[in-house]
């Protein structure tokens, strides 16, 4: 791997260690919790109308919110390296082997990554926010301090 693409790993890697050590599912959890006890309408102004919406059997309503993160990286050379090792007759008729190092280029292609997460708030009959419950991958905030 040439010190370029050595280089550029190792930014990349640390950008999204640095992210995602920032950024958990109880950072989430924390966030989610503050919703508990707000209206209705607060959520609608906050997150927009929710992408689906259902009707519990004791008349409760269930919200429920959809996201989906995309993350790309761009495609890029490595270099790599492998041993040729040929056998051969030199002119005195003996048999040697020799062994020869190649670097080339191999090309790393781009890659998406993909991340979801179902928030559900179940709302009162007075359409005030009782539960939050979430799950996915992209179910991540800042924790708070303190």
């Amino acid at each position: 791997m040439s010190i370029r693409n050595v280089v550029l790993a190792v930014v990349v890697g640390a950008a999204t260690l640095g992210l995602a050590a920032c950024e958990t599912t109880e950072g989430y959890r924390q966030q989610m919790s503050t919703w508990q006890g707000r209206t209705g309408d607060d959520l609608m102004i906050g997150w927009g109308a929710p992408d689906e919406r259902s009707t519990l059997s004791d008349g409760r309503e269930m919200w429920t919110y959809y996201k989906t993160s995309v993350t790309e990286s761009a495609g890029y050379y490595r270099d790599e390296t492998r041993n040729v090792t040929r056998t051969f007759t030199d002119k005195d008729g003996k048999q040697k082997t020799e062994t020869i190092t190649e670097t080339f280029p191999v090309w790393q292609p781009p890659t998406t990554y993909r991340s979801n997460c179902s928030t559900r708030f179940i709302l009162s009959s007075a359409r005030r926010i009782e539960q939050v419950s979430f799950d996915g991958n992209a179910c991540v905030a800042a924790e708070r301090t303190g």
